[in-house]
């Protein structure tokens, strides 16, 4: 409920099994995290409203699209453009496909709110260490809050996890515009010179 129906703090969740063993298992662990009785009211009172139920997840799918979109066109956008040109023999000055890859790679979202993207070619060593600092860089001077992939037990240092459906998409745009900028200015400089002076022109 807390995030298909954007309702933070109602803690509730269905489980919808056959299974009766399984079932009964879940049973036991109804002390320890009922539900109150006033919010079963009220739940059940929002998923009986058929048409309501039906017109919210169309709009919410529609605008998750559409947030979904601006995060990943940005990301796509951020490449490092390694086609060649043919040589001279060729008597032409044709691109030739080599090779284009992202910056910053990422797990495309099949469902969800997130997009978990790959930050570890602008570290300078692979490790949390160095995640933590850029972190905390995109937190000074992008006014960014992605959450590190070592608060979600990652194991390669470098996975960040943006959240494309907490702000308008007119607040993402701005945001996915800075991170662009910051990431530009990170490959280009070495990070001891990554200070105020060199990171103005992000926000």
């Amino acid at each position: 409920m807390s995030k298909d129906f954007g309702a933070s703090g109602f803690r509730v969740g269905f489980v919808y099994s056959q299974n009766e063993t399984f079932l009964k298992g879940m049973a036991n662990f109804n002390m320890f995290g009922g539900v109150s009785n006033p919010i079963q009211l009220i739940v059940s009172e929002l998923l009986t409203d058929d048409s309501f139920v039906d017109f919210y997840l169309d709009e919410s799918r529609a605008r998750l699209r559409q947030s979904y979109q601006i995060c990943v066109q940005k990301l796509e956008e951020m490449y490092v453009d390694r086609r060649r040109r043919c040589n001279v023999t060729c008597n032409s000055n044709i691109l030739i496909p080599f090779s284009v890859v992202r910056v910053l790679p990422f797990v495309p979202a099949e469902a969800g709110m997130f997009v978990y993207v790959d930050f570890s070619a602008i570290l300078p060593q692979k490790t949390k260490e160095w995640e933590a600092k850029l972190s905390q860089l995109l937190i000074d001077h992008a006014r960014l809050i992605l959450t590190p992939g070592d608060t979600q037990r990652e194991r390669m240092p470098g996975m960040f996890r943006i959240c494309y459906a907490w702000v308008s998409p007119d607040v993402l745009r701005i945001g996915m515009e800075r991170l662009s900028r910051i990431v530009a200015k990170i490959r280009r400089m070495d990070w001891s010179d990554l200070n105020e002076k060199a990171l103005s022109g992000i926000l």
